[in-house]
């Protein structure tokens, strides 16, 4: 990619704006959640029936505020939605660094915290009406770039929240969470991006949305959400529980794979498509079925280390191909397509938070590699079906 090229997206209107909402954004987002179950147990003195029920209902309202805001900015582009989103985060993250009584912090969870996670969608949102003007392939750029700089944020947020609960306790994590989101929102103000509709600009190669395709692929990406958080899960504590490893292994593999994961997704950045490739969406299914059943079949510690390729290379073709199909599928509603790839990883986290601890209990942590590497099977094939179905309709209608 030419350095005139890389000057065009930042020449795209709204683009730099987003790039810097969505790093202050999703880091304190990263900073909240990473310290989020232990503020409930530990200080909030939350049982395990009340920790999943405050964890519930903050995915419920996430799901909820993300549609609503979602439709609200299709039907006309608005700033509001996304700034009202980012004031709730902070308000609902400084709440978090004083408050200390469970059903307090539910009600804060529900009414804001969730509320707060739209602001991911709504970024992408804002970015794709001005990156259509540009073209399609500076549009599948920038929204390869705004993904590469969320899982960014997400190594920069624990890293930092890991400081500042050793300085300041809780209190300088949600009070830092509550600054980068405020931050975002001074930034949204200061710069104003134009609030242009997305639209589509090739219409001999737009793809059919239709029905099936659309609950298929929202449907896959959630499978592959939930086997990412349950593969997480799992991966800590076999690494230490059943392979003797330690908790600096563990660190590590995250590391590796976050590392290996933006290195992935850079190269959508600096070679972009104009359109999703099915084919390779389907392949990042097929080499993340292919981790967990390494990790299943083969539990050495080299192993599993190794494994991090496979799980980085996944991940990050998924989530770029994953987002790009959404909005083919979703042509002029930039809004409802970010909002849906939002929604699958909260309804993957919700039925994590659900499955894991009963998949567990019944048949151990290392048997959820297995579950989670048909998961990713099963989403892959839902793919195949989406496209095939897909192709059937359009020369249909053709």
């Amino acid at each position: 990619m030419s350095l005139s090229h890389r000057l065009d997206l930042l020449r795209a209107p709204s683009f730099a704006v987003a790039a810097i909402a969505m790093l202050l954004a999703v880091t304190a987002q990263a900073m909240a959640a990473s310290y989020m179950t232990l503020l409930a147990v530990e200080r909030a003195k939350m049982s395990p029936f009340e920790l999943g029920l405050f964890l519930t209902l903050s995915g419920i309202s996430g799901i909820g505020a993300t549609s609503l805001f979602a439709r609200i900015f299709d039907k006309r582009p608005r700033l509001w939605p996304l700034a009202l989103s980012l004031a709730m985060g902070a308000f609902g993250y400084s709440l978090c660094a004083i408050i200390v009584n469970r059903w307090t912090l539910m009600i804060v969870a529900f009414l804001l915290l969730g509320p707060a996670t739209a602001s991911f969608a709504l970024i992408y949102a804002v970015a794709k009406g001005g990156l259509d003007q540009r073209g399609s392939t500076l549009a599948a750029q920038g929204m390869a770039a705004l993904r590469m700089i969320a899982s960014l944020s997400w190594v920069i947020g624990p890293a930092l929240g890991a400081f500042l609960i050793h300085v300041w306790s809780y209190a300088g994590v949600y009070g830092a969470a509550s600054c980068c989101s405020l931050a975002a929102l001074v930034a949204l103000f200061a710069f104003r991006p134009p609030m242009v509709p997305s639209i589509t600009t090739n219409e001999d190669v737009r793809p059919v949305a239709f029905r099936w395709a659309i609950k298929a692929a929202a449907l896959a990406l959630t499978f592959f959400n939930i086997a990412m958080f349950m593969g997480s899960t799992a991966l800590s504590i076999v690494v230490v529980n059943d392979l003797g490893a330690s908790e600096r292994d563990v660190g590590l593999m995250f590391s590796l794979c976050a590392a290996v994961e933006v290195i992935v997704m850079t190269l959508f950045v600096v070679l972009p498509a104009k359109r999703a490739n099915r084919s390779l969406l389907v392949a990042g299914f097929a080499v993340l079925s292919l981790y967990f059943l390494s990790v299943a079949l083969l539990p050495m510690l080299q192993v599993f280390y190794g494994a991090q390729l496979l799980r980085a290379a996944g991940i990050g073709v998924i989530s770029i191909v994953g987002m790009l199909l959404l909005q083919e599928l979703n042509p002029g509603r930039a809004g409802a397509a970010s909002a849906l790839f939002a929604n699958t990883t909260n309804a993957g986290w919700l039925v994590t938070g659900i499955a894991t601890g009963t998949w567990a209990e019944l048949f151990g942590y290392h048997s959820i590699f297995g579950l989670c590497a048909a998961l990713s099977v099963l989403g892959g094939a839902l793919l195949v079906s989406g496209s095939f179905f897909g192709a059937e309709t359009k020369s249909s209608r053709s």
